[in-house]
């Protein structure tokens, strides 16, 4: 076993040499980002304390070695600070203070742990994916790493969903369906063994995958149309509703936003009907339908009966200390003081154990409205930035498309988020910001063009 390891590590780090030289700063972003989804903790981690050692967390290190030398050599492009990375700066800076005049040792230093993997980690490729030189290819290339990232997952996910084991690749995924005290499983996981994260991930790559319409030919857009349906596929089979509400909102967007104004409207119009329509007709069934292997249909509905108490939880919480929270990472025991509270009808002692299922609430219970605010703020600014970037006629497809791809993900995003904590969700951090951090990086070509 030890001489396969051996082997495997001499061949990445030939394949990782290749892809960091020949590929420059995408390649090495797309490699982290390939690592974080498939050879992260679950395949193999080295244990070094409260952040153990993974294939993503290594290369993002390299990652880091190779922008410096990037930088030294004049391969990179270096950008002025804008709004939005004052925003972030500020934030991160107040997550730090957050975490570290809190109990930051609790758990094994679980709070810095987090801190680092949901926020540091994530900015890191931030700022080195705004830095590297955009052009045509650059975006080509990541287009066609997230289509293909994609496809993979989508198999990955119909395999499992199906049983059919022989196609499950890492093979982790098939041992931990067996496993007792694994979650989520009957459900598309993929190998992040998620279904949230799964569906956030296949969304983003949805989104890829669609920017290719305008680029190839009819019987080449048959095939994309085919490849776009295998992605769908796997975003049902997550058995998540925000996934099928972040999947529909990617497909509105990439098909809606390209059309005339004078299409908008109408298509608008009959997508929210068909769509209220759809609800109304099978509530029951959406409230209440089996995901789960070993869980009844009744547990999802019960799923629905918990938001309104870990609501209560969090407002309860955030109306104690409202300006800066009870300190991050600090819900998990901060809230144990408030289950016991009869001054509600609801029983919120059932929110023993768990996190708030909205990211806004997560902010705000732990990092206060001063966290919130400043977290909306960047994401507004991101917004904005990437609105203006697919709106500008003058500026060239391929960037325009990268401002529609971030929005994208960024609505899939703020609909997961409001039903989960998704900046606990692996790997869902790490793509939004990555992808937020090209599109500002194109900030100065729409001012170059403008």
């Amino acid at each position: 076993m030890e001489a396969l390891l051996v082997i495997a590590a001499v061949i990445a780090i030939v394949w990782g040499a290749v892809v960091f030289l020949r590929g420059g700063l995408i390649g090495g972003c797309l490699a982290v980002l390939l690592a974080g989804v498939c050879f992260s903790v679950p395949f193999y981690k080295i244990e070094v304390g409260p952040l153990p050692l993974t294939a993503d967390r290594i290369l993002l290190v390299l990652l880091v070695v190779q922008y410096i030398f990037w930088r030294r050599w004049r391969l990179a492009d270096p950008k002025p600070l804008g709004k939005p990375e004052v925003f972030l700066l500020l934030f991160l800076g107040m997550l730090v203070a957050s975490t570290f005049t809190h109990d930051w040792k609790a758990k094994n230093y679980q709070p810095v742990a987090w801190l680092v993997i949901s926020y540091l980690m994530p900015a890191t490729m931030y700022w080195i994916a705004r830095q590297m030189k955009l052009s045509e290819r650059t975006i080509l290339i990541l287009f066609g790493g997230m289509a293909v990232l994609g496809v993979y997952l989508a198999v990955a996910s119909l395999a499992e969903y199906f049983q059919l084991w022989w196609l499950v690749f890492p093979k982790y995924i098939v041992a931990s369906a067996t496993d007792a005290a694994a979650e989520f499983v009957g459900r598309g996981r993929g190998p992040l063994l998620n279904p949230i994260a799964n569906g956030l991930l296949l969304t983003a790559c949805l989104g890829a995958v669609m920017m290719w319409w305008p680029r190839l030919s009819r019987p080449r857009q048959l095939a994309l149309a085919a490849i776009a349906g295998l992605l769908a596929a796997a975003l049902f089979c997550t058995l998540t509703r925000s996934v099928w509400m972040g999947g529909l909102l990617a497909a509105a967007m990439a098909v809606g936003l390209a059309l005339p104004w004078s299409w908008r409207a109408p298509l608008l119009i009959f997508g929210l009907a068909a769509g209220l329509l759809l609800a109304a007709v099978h509530w029951d069934d959406l409230l209440a339908f089996k995901r789960d292997k070993a869980l009844a249909a009744e547990k999802t509905a019960e799923s629905v009966e918990l938001r309104p108490i870990l609501a209560t939880i969090a407002w309860k919480m955030f109306l104690d200390r409202p300006l800066l929270g009870c300190g991050y990472a600090q819900y998990g025991t901060e809230h144990e003081n408030y289950v016991s509270d009869r001054s509600t009808r609801l029983a919120l002692e059932r929110g023993r154990g768990y996190i708030p299922h909205n990211a806004a609430l997560s902010l705000l219970t732990e990092t206060g409205l001063l966290g919130l605010s400043l977290f909306a703020a960047m994401f507004f600014l991101w917004g904005r930035g990437a609105w203006r970037l697919w709106s500008d006629p003058a500026l060239p497809l391929w960037a325009r498309q990268q401002g529609l791809l971030t929005l994208i993900v960024m609505g899939a995003y703020f609909i997961n988020g409001m039903f989960h904590d998704v900046s606990v969700v692996p790997m869902a951090n790490m793509t939004l910001f990555f992808l937020t951090g090209i599109t500002e990086g194109l900030r100065s070509l729409t001012n170059r063009l403008g």
